[in-house]
């Protein structure tokens, strides 16, 4: 069993992740910007990335930490404050467990940072990145570079450091799935732009195995593309969601241009996407349980219709 210190354990991931830790014996100590609730069965802890605050109780012990910390990327429009506020939030969070680590002289053996496929920036090109591919030079890879730096400091500290870069997380009743799915129950689903971009994915079940794994050390530690092999477009992602539903898809594709205009440009998160390689995974003998699309939407379907 291990000890392990979670930031962004609040969000459905993470929620997802300490029931997983737990059922897998483990004991996951999770910190909180909100109220503390003592009823679970984990312990919380404060903390204020904006104050730079961590309640030190949360650090007795710990062997391992999980970084899951950061605003929403599709939350808000991206307005000059809000980009600020995406960036900060991530790059305060590291730089604050890096202190606290030094303050109380403590080595964990591994530290895990979030990060996300959005590295790759956001376009539709039929390049199918990996891991050692540049950064983008748009926000999406600007924002993923500097989050991936901040963690450079546990790596000099002799930490094993691992980076999983995220895709679309499809679980059930939270995200992208929840977002598509709603429409498409009631029959007003719909293709966004032309439907071309590419939706890198992954289910929550292997995400969240990805990091177990890690922990355990079955998984080498290093920068890891966490996407399903499956290459699907947003035009067969929303067909075959629908057709898990027993739905079919009836309205004509959603114009990018109405999307730029209610989003801005934010609207590259859902009208660009490119293909985004997990072999690297797989060289490491990691095993998805849900690999393609209709094994994922048939678990994420039941009792939804």
């Amino acid at each position: 069993m291990a000890k392990i210190l979670i930031t962004g354990g609040t969000g459905s991931i993470g929620n997802y992740l300490i029931r997983k830790l737990i059922a897998s014996g483990h004991e996951p100590i999770v910190l909180s910007r909100g109220a503390l609730n003592t009823e679970l069965p984990y312990k919380m802890y404060k903390w204020d990335p904006d104050k730079a605050y961590i309640d030190e109780k949360a650090f007795n012990g710990i062997e391992h930490i999980i970084n899951l910390a950061g605003a929403g990327i599709a939350d808000e429009r991206w307005t000059p404050k809000r980009k600020n506020e995406i960036i900060n939030s991530r790059l305060n969070s590291s730089k604050l467990i890096f202190e606290y680590l030094v303050k109380l002289n403590i080595k964990p053996i591994s530290f895990i940072g979030a990060s996300a496929t959005g590295i790759y920036g956001g376009k539709t090109v039929e390049h199918v990145f990996v891991e050692n591919d540049l950064p983008a030079n748009d926000f999406l890879g600007t924002t993923c570079k500097l989050w991936e730096e901040s963690y450079e400091p546990f790596i000099k500290m002799g930490i094993k450091t691992s980076i999983i870069r995220i895709a679309v997380v499809l679980m059930k009743n939270s995200g992208a799935y929840s977002k598509i799915s709603g429409p498409i129950k009631y029959g007003f689903g719909t293709v966004l732009g032309n439907g071309k971009q590419y939706m890198p994915w992954i289910h929550v079940h292997d995400l969240v195995n990805i990091f177990l794994e890690l922990i355990s050390s079955k998984l080498e530690s290093g920068v890891y593309n966490a996407v399903a092999s499956e290459q699907v477009n947003n035009e067969i992602f929303t067909k075959a969601l629908a057709a898990s539903l027993h739905r079919k898809i009836i309205f004509p594709n959603a114009p990018a241009f109405i999307l730029k205009m209610v989003f801005g440009e934010m609207a590259t998160v859902v009208l660009e996407g490119s293909k985004v390689s997990n072999e690297k995974l797989l060289k490491h003998n990691f095993k998805f349980k849900y690999n393609d699309l209709t094994s994922a939407f048939f678990d994420l379907a039941k009792d939804a219709h």
